[in-house]
């Protein structure tokens, strides 16, 4: 008779289901790096053309040069707000998959434990049924023994 664990699909969807929850936050993970990765690169890139455009003041550029920078310096500054912007979300897209992680990671847990004393128990039944046998060999030899004498 083997050990059969009556809940075992039930361990199997949620081993399944941490997994999934592991690579969904694993994800995130990554998509925030290149965030921040392309955030600083943005505000590098703003505060070159910031640089630029005062050295430009100072030497002296043309009406119609200014108004370009400007514009270009504007859209840039957008560009820096909406990669702030994206990152504070996927900062709380982390939390919420974090939570969502421990949680699986949790109830995984809570059936591997059922799964766990399940089997001690199997196998503290098989022990006895084992030690039933044995005994009950033993008996029968000694009872032989005896009815030989």
């Amino acid at each position: 008779m083997a050990f059969h664990f009556s809940l075992e699909s039930l361990l199997r969807i949620r081993e399944r289901m941490l997994e999934l929850a592991e690579t969904e936050f694993a994800q995130l993970i990554n998509k925030k790096r290149e965030l921040e990765k392309e955030y600083k690169r943005s505000k590098a890139l703003l505060k070159g053309e910031s640089e630029k455009l005062k050295q430009a003041i100072q030497e002296g550029i043309m009406s119609s040069e200014f108004n370009l920078r400007i514009q270009l310096i504007a859209s840039m500054e957008q560009k820096v707000k909406e990669l702030d912007g994206r990152l504070k979300q996927i900062e709380i897209e982390l939390l919420k998959a974090r939570e969502n992680l421990k949680q699986r990671h949790t109830e995984c847990e809570l059936v591997r434990n059922l799964k766990e004393r399940q089997l001690k128990k199997y196998l503290k039944e098989v022990d006895a049924k084992l030690q039933k046998e044995l005994d009950e060999l033993v008996s029968l030899k000694y009872a032989r023994l005896r009815g030989a004498s």
